[in-house]
């Protein structure tokens, strides 16, 4: 995999640089036009010294204009740091829509979030350790096949943020799709109590109800997370890319292609966009299609 260096005002090249995404590698615009004003950043890094109760994340939900993750702090903190998010949010989606534009048909704007805390170090249990290699995959919003991309910026002043990333998905579910249980999850999508979900969901859907069934694919990248995290030989041994994100620069990549840890930084900016499968350039590359291939039946209908 390797760094692709972009301009944020190039433009004709969207179906390039989507290919570039989906086969594994990480779109880097050096001088970022998302960083925040140097008011607006100072912001962010003031709540150092807010009595906060964070936990991992500062996050902004742009579908209900409300930010989460800042119990007890003061409003008015509360809504500078809002104002702050929802620029940002704004800014990364159509920074992504310029790029990219065929990945703005029916996309999903998921959550922006600020990363305020030093990743060296951190003391958290292994299932949210970010220093260790995983793909992404969310436990309370499953994108049935579609893909996440996220965009990061460094917000830091003065240190990078440091990742390390190793081969792509379709490497990952080769070599270890098997031994984490991949039959198991085609064994359910096959279940006639899947093809009843799907068929309540659908009923439900058509009525106005919302229905998100966690599909046999949400519940294997799940599980995946955590294997991978858990396993010291791909750990250990898996082949290696290491790079370092210098401050006022972004980064886009879709996460749960490329397995990444983050080393070390501080300050981070991050937006979430969800891209439909039928989408992307090469469809083909999608880990839907790629354990689909190697499972031999549909995990997501």
């Amino acid at each position: 995999m390797r760094l692709v260096e972009i301009s944020a005002t190039e433009s004709g090249r969207g179906d390039e640089l989507a290919a570039e995404l989906e086969q594994g590698n990480i779109l880097f615009l050096p001088s970022s036009p998302l960083l925040p004003s140097t008011g607006k950043t100072a912001i962010l890094r003031d709540l150092n010294r807010v009595d906060t109760r964070v936990h991992k994340n500062i996050a902004y939900k742009p579908q209900q204009d409300r930010v989460t993750g800042l119990s007890g702090a003061p409003k008015n903190a509360v809504k500078d740091v809002g104002g702050v998010l929802r620029a940002y949010s704004r800014d990364a989606v159509s920074l992504v829509q310029k790029l990219i534009p065929r990945y703005a048909a029916n996309w999903h704007i998921d959550y922006a979030s600020f990363r305020p805390q030093e990743e060296q170090g951190r003391d958290l249990p292994w299932k949210k350790r970010n220093d260790l290699l995983h793909v992404d995959a969310f436990p309370t919003r499953p994108t049935r096949g579609d893909l996440i991309l996220r965009v990061f910026t460094n917000v830091h002043q003065s240190r990078t943020r440091d990742w390390l990333t190793s081969e792509p998905f379709a490497w990952i579910a080769r070599r270890y799709g098997k031994d984490a249980g991949l039959e198991g999850y085609a064994r359910q999508a096959r279940s006639g109590g899947a093809k009843f979900r799907r068929t309540l969901a659908g009923a439900l859907g058509r009525i106005g109800l919302p229905f998100r069934d966690r599909t046999p694919y949400d519940s294997f990248m799940l599980h995946l997370h955590d294997y991978l995290k858990h396993r010291d030989d791909y750990q250990a041994s898996c082949p290696k890319y290491d790079f370092r994100f210098p401050p006022g620069s972004s980064w886009m990549v879709f996460t749960d292609i490329v397995p990444h840890a983050v080393m070390a930084g501080q300050y981070a900016l991050e937006q979430t966009i969800i891209v439909p499968r039928s989408a992307l350039a090469k469809p083909e590359a999608a880990p839907a299609a790629i354990l689909e291939q190697l499972a031999g039946v549909s995990l997501t209908d």
